[in-house]
């Protein structure tokens, strides 16, 4: 099986105090099935554009600009024209459907359909409705 990792996810190991359960699906997953999207790394620099100068904000800028790029490599997933395809399709149906979807949920799903990956989120009813498979280790799912 092969993950698409959401931000609140992939950041939480930054925390001072990570959920236990978080550490441990990521400490036991093949390093190969994990995925990243830009559109993760763009939610990352917008939180780190937020912080006040620091230590704690150089100390996850170069999280984010040098080891999650490093790590991550060929994993790191573009958000290109078939994701971009399916975005739409996903908004749409999201409209149809009533639903508040916001856009880089929908960006990150349609990440996950393209690539045929399971989304690991926390937000499991934002993305509920979509049928995307999904895992949620904070219910140690």
């Amino acid at each position: 099986m092969t993950f698409l990792l959401d931000t609140n996810v992939i950041s939480e190991g930054e925390k001072p105090a990570p959920n236990a359960e978080v550490i441990q699906f990521l400490a036991q997953a093949n390093e190969d099935s994990l995925y990243l999207s830009v559109v993760t790394m763009a939610e990352l620099h917008r939180g780190l554009a937020l912080m006040h100068s620091g230590r704690r904000r150089d100390q996850l800028a170069n999280w984010i600009e040098t080891e999650l790029p490093s790590r991550f490599g060929e994993r790191l997933l573009p958000f290109d024209l078939p994701t971009a395809a399916a975005w739409g399709d996903i908004m749409a149906a999201s409209r149809r459907d009533g639903l508040n979807l916001q856009m880089m949920d929908a960006m990150l799903a349609a990440t996950a359909v393209v690539h045929g990956l399971t989304l690991v989120t926390r937000n499991v009813r934002d993305f509920a409705r979509l049928g995307l498979p999904m895992l949620n280790p904070w219910e140690g799912d």
